[in-house]
């Protein structure tokens, strides 16, 4: 049922947008130990740093 209405949504959403939005995949980790929880959370600090030397970022004008 939930799956329905989820389902329901995003494609209520992509038709009035008129493009598809929604992230294909994602990727799933469970945090195993303190060394792995100290890499992702270093990973998450400082990617918003690197975003305007990434490829596919582009700032939007305001």
């Amino acid at each position: 049922m939930v799956a329905g209405l989820v389902r329901y949504f995003k494609r209520s959403v992509t038709q009035k947008n008129g493009k598809n939005i929604w992230q294909r995949s994602y990727y799933d980790h469970i945090i195993r130990n303190e060394t792995d929880y100290f890499r992702i959370w270093n990973y998450i600090e400082t990617n918003p740093a690197k975003r305007p030397g990434d490829e596919y970022y582009h700032q939007e004008k305001r």
